[in-house]
């Protein structure tokens, strides 16, 4: 498949607006493609059916509510298409994890979870592997410290601007939100353009008490904004992941690569990390020779801070979410 088959250069300028902010409405992306709103609301909706949007996803900053990151790699052993399909289905159905990919290369699969602290980890980390441990014969785990996004520059052929920190780094005192802004959330995850109206009837509150309580989460930097949730093979492009081991944390190399990965239009995202690599970045490009030539160029540019890497084709993303446990509502008193 070609890269952007069945998708031209308008759905291309959406997609990228829609990345760039996932709340705003049809009508400020016509001002900025020079569209119709009605055309822009037609192709969303024609690329929601294609299946190439799966969806907008509400960007949360769950350190702020007390959450740290992890990430689990792992090996298969002995497992066969029947088994991967009902971890997968296990995986995705657990309230803290928002993040299941299937891969090839060092690792077969890697899943995000979210937790309090270690010993919550711990006991996930019980919960998950009790069931399924016996079939993994490598489960490494990376400690995510900052993420940083960078929007899709290469729907439009365009770099992007600046780093934008996404979630983790320090945090004074987390901050409490209630059930309502939980459920909130929760359906703001499956649809970040869900209308205040319809969340309003769901949640059986009103319209104004949405408005105001996401306002507030968006002030207290809990959310960050919405992104694109895309299904990269409709539309010809392979998605890696590269697990960067540095040779030292020298932190103005660091910082200079950070400033230039999140300034390249294929690298979308960016995870400082403790474990068995330092850096992690996430890339969306259009074959193996474009990704072996980023590749190259890095260690070029970086070749005082990069030691080694590796690199995982990334089949299918079964799960993304910022907030899995809104997988499960909680009652939401009178």
């Amino acid at each position: 498949m070609k890269a952007f088959e069945g998708i031209d250069w308008k759905d291309r300028k959406i997609l990228f607006h829609l990345d760039e902010d996932g709340f705003q409405p049809a009508s400020d992306i016509a001002r900025k493609t020079r569209l119709s709103k009605q055309v822009v609301a037609y192709r969303i909706a024609e690329l929601q059916r294609k299946g190439i949007l799966r969806r907008c996803c509400v960007i949360v900053n769950e350190s702020k509510i007390g959450h740290s990151f992890f990430k689990f790699y792992l090996k298969y052993k002995s497992v066969d298409k029947k088994l991967e399909e009902e971890m997968i289905s296990f995986f995705d159905s657990h309230p803290n994890i928002g993040l299941v990919d299937t891969c090839d290369g060092r690792f077969d699969m890697f899943i995000g979870v979210w937790a309090q602290d270690t010993h919550h980890l711990y006991r996930i980390y019980k919960e998950l592997f009790g069931k399924y441990g016996a079939y993994f014969e490598d489960i490494s785990l990376s400690t995510v410290e900052t993420a940083y996004n960078s929007k899709r520059g290469y729907l439009i052929g365009e770099p992007t601007t600046s780093e934008v920190p996404l979630f983790g780094g320090e945090v004074a005192t987390p901050f409490q939100i209630d059930c309502l802004d939980r459920k909130i959330l929760s359906m703001l995850s499956k649809d970040a353009r869900s209308r205040l109206v319809d969340i309003a009837k769901e949640l059986k509150v009103t319209s104004n008490a949405v408005s105001y309580r996401i306002k507030k989460m968006k002030v207290a930097g809990i959310i960050q904004g919405a992104r694109i949730v895309l299904d990269r093979n409709k539309i010809g492009y392979l998605s890696y992941k590269v697990l960067v081991k540095v040779d030292s944390f020298d932190e103005k190399e660091v910082h200079r690569f950070l400033l230039h990965v999140t300034q390249h239009p294929n690298i979308i995202d960016i995870d400082l990390c403790l474990g068995g690599w330092n850096i992690e970045l996430d890339v969306e490009i259009e074959d193996y020779n474009a990704f072996r030539k980023l590749m190259l160029e890095l260690r070029t540019e970086f070749s005082n801070l990069i030691k080694s890497y590796d690199s995982l084709l990334v089949f299918y993303e079964h799960t993304y979410t910022y907030y899995p446990m809104g997988k499960t509502y909680c009652p939401i008193k009178g």
